[in-house]
């Protein structure tokens, strides 16, 4: 089964001050399922990346990816409807669309795990039965 990976697990993985370090890689060292990024979130990383760590950080996550490490996940239409649809029911919270992409796109995959230090804005998101099994807790 694969894992669709957040941008706090790909951030934390990179930044050797971030205060999951240490958890991250021993993670990714540790798993032996597929990796999958959502195309929003990979923009977010090489933003964030790049801004934190610089060049050589987003260099690195395209080297995963261009390496089969981890596959790169484009959203569908379908996920774009179903992402808008989980924005208007979540307002309250305003939910980020990258996020509600990531929920999304693991219901039209059939993925089960998301990889997240971030927990709180895809609980909400998850449908109600899937909030416990959909997230992989990396909390140390």
């Amino acid at each position: 089964m694969a894992v669709l990976l957040d941008l706090s697990v790909i951030v934390a993985a990179a930044d050797t001050a971030d205060l999951n370090h240490a958890v991250a890689r021993a993670w990714f060292e540790a798993v032996d399922e597929p990796l999958l990024v959502g195309a929003l979130t990979l923009g977010e990383a090489d933003h964030v990346l790049q801004r934190e760590l610089g060049q050589p950080a987003t260099l690195a996550l395209v080297e995963a990816l261009t390496s089969g490490a981890v596959r790169l996940v484009s959203p569908s239409y379908e996920d774009l409807v179903r992402a808008a649809a989980l924005l208007a029911e979540h307002a309250e919270h305003r939910p980020r669309l990258s996020d509600a992409l990531l929920v999304a796109a693991a219901g039209r995959l059939g993925v089960h795990r998301i990889a997240t230090f971030d927990r709180r804005p895809l609980a909400l998101l998850l449908p109600r039965g899937a909030r416990g099994e959909r997230l992989v807790d990396l909390e140390p």
